[in-house]
């Protein structure tokens, strides 16, 4: 009963271009590497490499595209010339963002660069059966936590120090990186995911010591993450159950425990953070929940203001494709809101509330109403990882997103094919 593409074939094969686009990131890893080896940091020789390196994946696409079902692609195409139309009637009546599209590290070529998030949205929706997905993500998901570890986390253990850019656009010495905690949020859950599962003792130990990781080495925010992917998972658990007695005892059980945290969870986790302080364990998340200010936003409100105020005086649609950059970067360099509705509101106006409306009930629709378990945990999954977009980042650069985007809309297009 799986389905199959024409010109790929087999399960197996059906797997490959996803596999390809997801292994990107470490051949680019290595090419940096040999390129700074050979003296080019910078450079159009650099920049000419790396998006050739970059391009595999999305060559690899187009070489099988017409042995693959249309179906699967068409909307990929459709949103992306929609996102250029948009780009184009922006750049007509805003070419004062000029600066924005070309910034090196924030610019356009972020978004629509082959290994970019965007490109997720395509390469998940080449696949009908969510189980032929989840088999992709078990075997990446140990790969890109050993690269977490081998690449980012050892390198600054050993340096003592992670670098990072400020508010100003500076490079500076921290004790802590916020875009390793949220890398470390894909493996993490999805390994968290697989033990429960399959209940192998690997999986939950590489999960915790990823938790660790984010506790020590990352930033706060990214702590909920794995909170609220179990919290849905105990939702997804009671959905699935169909003995109405016990449906109701976890639901009392899972209330009776969020009543416990709300009551002791401050106080415990004070304790806790105490206790390994005491241990000779540091962290700028420990020293947040012992003096208090656990839930201080880091001048997120600033950002939000600024961007809230910028709707207020804006038009019915919006300031335009990265229309929150000019409100949000005199306050921070990176220029996004760090709030994706923000984000979305900002730069498209009434469009944007619909889009976020879209967004909030197709989740609240996959979690609470999807028939298919695995199509309903593997979204999930992506949506777990996906509400760091509501502390930080932008949505054109987090590729769980997109993967989500493309989950739910798979899961629609194939229930209404009678598929699912």
């Amino acid at each position: 009963d799986q389905p199959r593409s024409r010109g790929l074939g087999d399960v197996y094969k059906r797997q490959i271009l996803l596999w390809v686009w997801l292994l990107d990131i470490f051949a680019l890893t290595v090419m940096r590497y040999f390129l700074a080896k050979l003296g080019f940091y910078d450079g159009l020789i650099r920049e000419f490499v790396l998006t050739v390196v970059a391009s595999i994946p999305l060559i690899c696409f187009f070489f099988n595209m017409g042995r693959l079902k249309r179906r699967n692609y068409t909307s990929f195409f459709f949103l992306y010339i929609l996102i250029l139309i948009t780009l184009g009637v922006t750049l007509i009546f805003h070419p004062e963002y000029k600066y924005f599209f070309l910034r090196s590290d924030y610019g356009l070529g972020r978004v629509f660069r082959p290994d970019c998030a965007l490109y997720a949205y395509l390469f998940y929706s080449l696949i009908d059966s969510p189980r032929e997905i989840l088999n992709v993500l078990k075997k990446f998901a140990c790969l890109d936590f050993v690269y977490l570890i081998i690449v980012e986390l050892l390198p600054a253990l050993l340096r003592g120090y992670w670098m990072d850019v400020n508010y100003f656009g500076q490079e500076e010495q921290r004790v802590y990186s916020l875009s390793f905690g949220y890398s470390m949020l894909f493996p993490t859950i999805i390994l968290l995911y697989f033990f429960i599962r399959e209940k192998k003792l690997v999986y939950l130990l590489c999960s915790m010591f990823g938790c660790v990781a984010i506790f020590t080495q990352g930033s706060r925010g990214a702590l909920l993450m794995p909170v609220i992917f179990m919290g849905l998972m105990v939702i997804s658990n009671i959905i699935e159950n169909r003995n109405i007695v016990r449906r109701t005892l976890k639901i009392f059980g899972v209330s009776f425990v969020l009543f416990i945290i709300c009551l002791f969870g401050a106080k415990m986790l004070n304790y806790f953070s105490l206790y390994l302080l005491s241990k000779g364990v540091h962290s700028r998340t420990l020293e947040s929940f012992v003096m208090g200010n656990f839930s201080d936003d880091s001048g997120r409100s600033i950002i939000w203001n600024a961007v809230y105020d910028a709707i207020r005086n804006g038009g019915f649609w919006g300031y335009g494709f990265y229309g929150d950059r000019p409100f949000v970067y005199p306050y921070h360099y990176v220029g996004y809101s760090h709030n994706i509705f923000l984000e979305l509101v900002c730069s498209f106006g009434v469009v944007g509330m619909i889009i976020s409306a879209y967004i909030i009930v197709g989740s609240i629709y996959m979690i609470l109403s999807c028939k298919d378990r695995l199509w309903r945990e593997l979204f999930i999954v992506f949506f777990s990882i996906s509400c760091q977009l509501l502390l930080s980042f932008s949505f054109w650069y987090i590729a769980d997103f997109w993967a989500a985007m493309a989950i739910g809309h798979k899961y629609f297009k194939l229930k209404r094919c009678n598929a699912v």
